[in-house]
């Protein structure tokens, strides 16, 4: 089928993939958040390490708190409301690969600008350490929702999917539309004649 024929149609992409990978961006972006504070205050840079740490634990401890409330209303409601696939079209590694790439260009481009604006406007780095912190935060979240994702993949026997719309760049943070595919059922004929004796 054309690409512009698929153009307009929802996509859906499976959902531990999809979260793990924005769970090691949000990672990335805390950890280079990090590396940028720590680069200023070697060198002597307009920073406060007592404000800047402030700030860093209670954006943690805010990512940590609301992005495991997000994370478990967000799973039960997408187990809860199971749909089978209608008019939309699996994404593929070569889309997912443009959209992970777009997004992390945003991300890059949003943290190099709030970074360097604070550097001239703050004393204290208080952006990079809010940004470290909600980063890291969310991120572990994320990753520790994969996991359960993946669990539920395990006990269903199904392959679990989010709906994503047409000119997104990630799946929403909220709850999001599920879609269940079964397995497909491999036959167990024994040993394939390619396998090595």
């Amino acid at each position: 089928m054309a690409d512009t024929a698929l153009a307009g149609l929802p996509r859906i992409v499976r959902a531990a993939n999809e979260v793990r990978w924005r769970g090691q961006a949000l990672m990335a972006l805390g950890l280079a958040s990090a590396c940028y504070w720590t680069v200023l205050w070697l060198i002597d840079g307009p920073v406060s390490p007592a404000a800047a740490g402030i700030f860093f634990v209670l954006s943690l401890t805010m990512g940590l708190v609301l992005g495991g409330i997000t994370s478990r209303r967000r799973l039960a409601h997408a187990l809860a409301t199971i749909k089978s696939p209608r008019a939309m079209v699996h994404e593929t590694p070569a889309d997912a690969l443009e959209r992970h790439t777009r997004a992390s260009v945003i991300f890059v481009f949003a943290a190099v600008i709030l970074l360097v604006f604070d550097t001239f406007v703050s004393g204290i780095g208080g952006t990079a350490a809010l940004l470290a912190g909600a980063g890291l935060g969310l991120g572990l979240i994320d990753r520790m929702e994969a996991r359960r994702w993946e669990q539920a993949e395990t006990d269903r026997g199904s392959r679990l999917f989010l709906m994503i719309r047409p000119n997104a760049l990630l799946v929403r943070m909220g709850t999001s539309e599920c879609f269940e595919l079964p397995r497909a059922a491999l036959p167990d004929d024994g040993p394939s004649p390619f396998d090595l004796p």
